[in-house]
Parts: structure tokens; C-alpha cells; sequence
């Protein structure tokens, strides 16, 4: 029996839909933070991402809902409706700009508990990923009540993960055209995504981002585990499954397999999914100008024919 048919539309929504304006500068806590995940990109933070919300938190998660990458969707399928919300409401990126502004640049105070609340506030955990995983620091010490894991993986296995996958779209002409020609929405996120790029790796050019992030990594690691009680650090690996993650938190196992996200395949589709809505919003956006010259050269041939 064939497979349904599922639509990019179906399998990434918060690309799709329409734009919300939450201003997170009025937000507060509303659910106790529980859990950070501080890990790095690149080290299954979409597949920690589902696990948090199988075993009942609500995680952020910087990457929208790619739900065919996940390996059994009908077993869990609320819980990925709680993905992030950067994408229908790029009000967050604004914040987030803000944030790295004053942590790279020194053009601000830094954040405190208050601060993450705005953003975090409908949120019981955090499944790290750029930009949330640069402010480890600082969300081990506004929420001293969470616990912290830490998914680590060879170096040398990330740095090419890291390197195929995410810095040719930080660097791509047709991103930063894109994100020029739709500033209202791609446009605040890829400055969001900019401002690590530069403030984390001093990443000017490719070649200076490849040759420094290895270091970047290690010193992230040792940063966590420095910073983080002992007692409240989970070194996790994926493979270890629900056990050692569940006698961690004090869950039960769920009766469901642990998710394994294709990371690859999830990012391609996003990157898909990204182009196509920023094409869309150009061409909503340039429509009223075609319209106004085809009618004003309708205009200008009929008074020459007169």
C-alpha cells in the first residue's frame, strides 16, 4: 500500500503560517523551566527536542516542525505541534538579536532570569540550538532549579556535520538576497542567525569559521561543565535510549521507541521550506508595484496612440 502523500505545507506548518505578532517584551513565566539541553548543533538537539515533549515538557526548539523526519509521527503527534515559534512570529528573532547584541557586541546589560522569561516563559525545557545554546552560561544561572544536559560528539565528526550542513547557508549570496528583498521575515531571521555566526566563531569568511570551530566547540563543553553542579548534569550520549535519560528526570519510559531524526534530511527540507516562503512573501510584496507599471504603461501607450 502506497504511503500518503504528505505536503511540504503539512510537514513544516510554522513556515506556512501566517505571521503572529506576540510582543515577548510583555511575556512571563507560566510553566517552571525543568530542563536545558545545552548541547551544540549537530548533536541530535531535534531528536532530544521530541524526546523532551514525549515525556511531557514543552521544549524549544529553534528549527520549525519537519515531521516526516521523525520516525513514528501517529504515536506522539501533539507534542510536535509544540515546536518553535521564530517562524510564525519573527518578533522572537528580534529579541533574540537584541540578546546576542548585548553578549557579542557589549550593547546592553546582560540578560537576566526576567529577560529569558519573555521568550521562554511557555516553556518547560530547551533543546539548545543557535542562538540559545551561546547563553549557557546564563541559563544555568536564571533557572539554578533545572537540570542540565549535555549530548557530546567526537569532534571531528561534528566539525564535518557542522561544516556540510550549516555553514554553507550562513554564507549563501541567495540567503542574504532573499533576506534583503523580504526584510519583514527572513530578514529577521537570518540576522539572527548572523549575529552568532560573527559574535560565537568570528566567522568572517568560511574558511575563518572552519578553522576555529573546534575550538569553539571544546570550549563550549568545558563551559557547561564548569559552570553546572555536578548533580544537576546529565552526560548523555543518544544512543544510551530512554533509560539513563528518564532515571535522570524521574520519568517512566515510554512505551515508543527513543526518536531518531534525520538531521540532514530534516535541514534540507527546512532550507526548502525556508526558500519557498521567503520567494512567496517577495512576490506578495513586489505584486502592487508590477500592478502599478503595467497600468501606468497601459496608460502612457494609450495617450500615444491618441
Amino acid at each position: 500500500m502506497a504511503k500518503p502523500t504528505v505536503s511540504l505545507k503539512d510537514r513544516c506548518p510554522e513556515l506556512f503560517a501566517q505571521k503572529t505578532h506576540i510582543d515577548r517584551r510583555k511575556g512571563e513565566r507560566h510553566v517552571p523551566m525543568q530542563v536545558l539541553n545545552l548541547s551544540f548543533p549537530r548533536t541530535g538537539t531535534m531528536s532530544m527536542h521530541y524526546a523532551l515533549n514525549t515525556l511531557g515538557y514543552k521544549s524549544y526548539h529553534v528549527s520549525p516542525n519537519t515531521q516526516l523526519s521523525r520516525p513514528s509521527i501517529s504515536s506522539n503527534p501533539s507534542p510536535c505541534k509544540q515546536s518553535v515559534v521564530w517562524f510564525s512570529n519573527p518578533q522572537d528573532s528580534d529579541l533574540w538579536i537584541l540578546a546576542q547584541d548585548a553578549k557579542f557586541s557589549n550593547r546592553g546589560p546582560p540578560l537576566t532570569r526576567q529577560d529569558f522569561d519573555q521568550l521562554l516563559g511557555g516553556y518547560s525545557a530547551v533543546s539548545a540550538d543557535p542562538p540559545a545554546c551561546f547563553f549557557a552560561e546564563e541559563l544555568v544561572r536564571a533557572y539554578p532549579e533545572a537540570k542540565v544536559i549535555l549530548v557530546e560528539r567526537d569532534v571531528e565528526a561534528w566539525a564535518r556535520s557542522f561544516d556540510r550542513n550549516l555553514v554553507p547557508p550562513l554564507f549563501s549570496w541567495v540567503n542574504r538576497c532573499l533576506a534583503k528583498l523580504d526584510p519583514a521575515w527572513l530578514g529577521r531571521l537570518y540576522e539572527g542567525h548572523q549575529r552568532w555566526r560573527w559574535g560565537a566563531f568570528d566567522g568572517r569568511t568560511p574558511e575563518t569559521m572552519r578553522a576555529g570551530m573546534r575550538d569553539v566547540y571544546r570550549r563550549h563543553y568545558e563551559l557547561v561543565r564548569r559552570v553546572t553542579p555536578e548533580e544537576r548534569l546529565l552526560e548523555y550520549r543518544l544512543e544510551d535510549g530512554w533509560g539513563s535519560l528518564c532515571s535522570f528526570l524521574g520519568k517512566d519510559v515510554p512505551d515508543e521507541p527513543f526518536p531518531t531524526v534525520n538531521d540532514k534530511e530534516a535541514l534540507d527540507e527546512l532550507m526548502v521550506a525556508v526558500t519557498r516562503r521567503a520567494l512567496a512573501n517577495v512576490v506578495r510584496s513586489m505584486a502592487p508595484w508590477a500592478v502599478g507599471a503595467l497600468l501606468a504603461a497601459w496608460v502612457v501607450r494609450a495617450w500615444m496612440v491618441r
